[in-house]
């Protein structure tokens, strides 16, 4: 399953794979750690910030979602690296920053093989022209995302070429290791029996929704301090 768009929308330098169960803004120092990383991505469960060297406008992405890793990265991306990211929801699809994708060649489901643990390989080239440019319609820069199962490791850099990675880069730091999901809370029994009674649908091989939560808090059911 692969998509590319030439009119990827990025703002600020950056963009998003999001989960359906995701609430925008909870990884406050998702950019933190790719600098202090592998200088181009982070990841959370249901989350992964993208970092670009284009500032505004558009970047060209490829997505690929598959069941088995994919070969060596090609020698014509200037950095490549792999991390894992958990997905809570089964559901992990590309996100700008604060708006939806412009094109639906890359708006689909990447976790294909549902709730779970992920690798995903970062690949990307034109960072330093997107830089240098600031602000690119039409694109300058390229990015591929390919996602598969896989189990949980630290992250991997194959290579970091450009200016724009090599700025905040340094192979000597420990690789990221990943970032596993929370525990299950201790409520979360009882807040599946009341939406059952309410006949409220939630799936139970997914977190329950903050939205459900919500609704228990305002039914008494939680405290509204109630923190999961």
């Amino acid at each position: 399953m692969i998509g590319t768009t030439d009119r990827m929308q990025v703002d600020y330098a950056q963009y998003y794979l999001y989960g359906s169960n995701y609430v925008e803004g909870e990884d406050h120092d998702a950019f933190q750690r790719i600098w202090t990383g592998n200088s181009v991505a982070a990841a959370a469960p249901d989350y992964l910030a993208v970092s670009c060297g284009t500032l505004a406008g558009y970047i060209r992405l490829t997505v690929e979602g598959r069941m088995d890793p994919p070969g060596p990265p090609g020698a014509d991306w200037e950095t490549v690296v792999d991390l894992s990211l958990y997905s809570l929801t089964g559901e992990l699809g590309v996100q700008p920053w604060g708006g939806e994708a412009a094109d639906d060649a890359v708006r689909r489901n990447l976790a294909v093989a549902g709730a779970g643990w992920y690798r995903v390989r970062v690949e990307t080239r034109g960072r330093d022209k997107g830089h240098a440019l600031n602000v690119a319609d039409p694109w300058v820069e390229e990015h591929r995302l390919t996602l598969w199962p896989a189990p949980p490791t630290p992250d991997h850099v194959y290579r970091v070429t450009d200016e724009v990675g090599k700025a905040t880069y340094d192979p000597t730091r420990p690789a990221d290791p990943p970032i596993h999901p929370p525990a299950p809370s201790a409520d979360e029994p009882l807040l599946r029996a009341w939406a059952r009674s309410e006949g409220i649908a939630i799936d139970d091989n997914k977190p329950i929704p903050q939205s459900v939560r919500a609704l228990a808090m305002a039914a008494g059911v939680l405290p509204t301090h109630h923190e999961p």
